[in-house]
């Protein structure tokens, strides 16, 4: 009976889910932060020390030497030095520490190592050591593939042990696409991997993100949210303190934009629904008829205050200015908002008809605010990458994607199988949001989320088998010749 307690308390330790499979950092400081810790135990393990490496600057200049201090994560308790590398890609946020959680429970079952590698720009991996226009032109998709690739060399060559075993990739979200990504632009490089969530698609003008919001909320619950809105808006266009009034609700710096402030609340109850909340902010937004707007609009910000922390608007991520002041800018946001002007997109605007966010949060109010923020007029390249990588037809192989039925960036991902060798799973279920496999797996887990877990199980198996099968035949060739 010890033991067991002792092998429950060690399992609740690590139990950990890193990059943005978590909320993003602007929203850790509320109710939704804490209730994740009290389900799921410590989000991060807190006993692992970064280690650094030094990654070339600019992996395609020949002549630079320039490098800049990588970080990462290693968690070899449950490695037998034979077992496989599992692999996480870091995304658009601070990196402090190795998964567990599901990947945990996986790295446990296969005695895997578990590496994490944090994405350039992000946290302390910071190329040149800023954060000007001019310096993005490190951070590309293609740089931050080929950082995962060059970084299984040097590990692969520091640890020769890892050279003679499968990797296999894991990432979520955003990093959930460079997960498929990386498949194509380095297939030798890995056995397979999980794209959890994974936006492959670079959708430009992204208000399907909306449509999807609205659908998983409901009619009724729907309708309260547009109360929400129409109550911002009206007073805003007819008090003259309006806007400055409904910022002070939200502790949001108060030269913030009323586009600006229109954004950060439909991410704000948007953020609920895709992090499998949607009950509680219906059952939160459900006033009386004769509510007035006043009542609404407090009702709401006392609502995203206490869930999200009051810190959720003035974090930097929302406000134009912010992200074009270097005294006030947040990297982390900064850098994200240049990766999404550049290249990526996704840019949640307002559909032509029953949007649920105001009208001028549009394809125009993003493309101003990237050129306010950088100082240059600029258009995502997302045409190119859909080219380049497949888009919603991804051109990798041994990829398996999940996805959830409550996540409205689930439109920006593949809605079926694409082919033999990239199997697709759709969890349907209420409060089924983003990335929600890799979380801890527990009894009370929904039953379409367990049977996803256990159909990628299956592949994971074969992948590592083939892969396992692989090297061992390219070694056995060396060593014949």
């Amino acid at each position: 009976m010890m033991l067991v307690s002792l092998l429950v308390a060690l399992l609740v330790v690590f139990v950990a889910v890193q990059a943005l499979t978590e909320v993003p950092e602007r929203a850790r400081g509320g109710e939704y932060y804490k209730e994740q810790v009290r389900k799921y135990g410590k989000l991060r393990s807190t006993d692992n020390t970064a280690k650094t490496w030094d990654a070339p600057v600019d992996h395609f200049d020949v002549a630079s030497k320039s490098t800049f201090k990588q970080r990462y994560y290693v968690n070899d308790q449950y490695w037998s030095g034979s077992g496989p590398v599992f692999y996480e890609i870091g995304g658009e946020g601070t990196l402090s520490g190795p998964p567990a959680g599901f990947i945990g429970e996986l790295a446990k079952n296969h005695s895997a190592l578990i590496i994490a590698l944090e994405h350039r720009f992000y946290g302390e991996s910071i190329p040149n050591g800023n954060a000007n226009t001019e310096n993005y032109r490190f951070l590309t998709v293609e740089q931050a593939l080929a950082d995962l690739s060059s970084f299984t060399d040097f590990y692969k060559s520091t640890v020769p042990k890892a050279a003679g075993v499968p990797w296999f990739v894991f990432g979520g979200s955003y990093p959930g696409a460079l997960a498929s990504w990386y498949r194509t632009a380095y297939p030798d490089q890995s056995v397979g991997s999980l794209s959890s969530s994974g936006v492959v698609n670079c959708i430009i003008d992204y208000y399907d993100f909306d449509m999807a919001v609205s659908a998983a909320a409901g009619n009724e619950c729907g309708n309260n949210i547009h109360r929400i809105q129409k109550a911002f808006e009206s007073t805003i266009k007819s008090d003259p303190n309006g806007l400055a009034n409904a910022l002070n609700l939200f502790h949001c710096e108060p030269d913030m934009s009323e586009t600006d402030f229109y954004y950060m609340i439909a991410d704000s109850w948007s953020m609920v629904i895709q992090y499998s909340s949607k009950s509680k902010l219906c059952a939160a937004i459900d006033l009386p008829a004769d509510a007035t707007p006043q009542q609404i609009m407090e009702n709401f910000a006392s609502f995203s205050n206490r869930y999200w922390g009051e810190s959720f608007c003035s974090g930097g991520f929302y406000n134009t200015k912010q992200l074009a002041d270097p005294k006030r800018w947040d990297i982390n946001s900064r850098s994200w908002r240049w990766q999404t002007c550049y290249q990526v997109s996704y840019f949640n605007t307002a559909p032509p008809s029953g949007s649920l966010r105001a009208q001028q949060v549009n394809l125009d109010y993003h493309l101003k605010q990237c050129e306010e923020a950088f100082g240059i007029k600029m258009f995502p390249s997302s045409q190119r990458m859909n080219q380049v990588y497949g888009g919603a037809f991804p051109k990798a192989e041994k990829v398996f994607y999940s996805d959830f039925s409550d996540d409205p960036w689930q439109r920006a991902s593949v809605d079926f199988p694409v082919s033999e060798s990239q199997p697709y799973n759709l969890a349907q279920c209420d409060d089924c949001g983003h990335c929600l496999d890799f979380h801890q797996p527990l009894s009370t887990d929904p039953a379409a989320l367990t049977k996803g877990r256990e159909e990628f199980a299956k592949y994971l198996d074969l992948w590592l088998t083939e892969g396992a099968a692989e090297i061992k035949k390219k070694q056995m060739y060396k060593m014949n010749k």
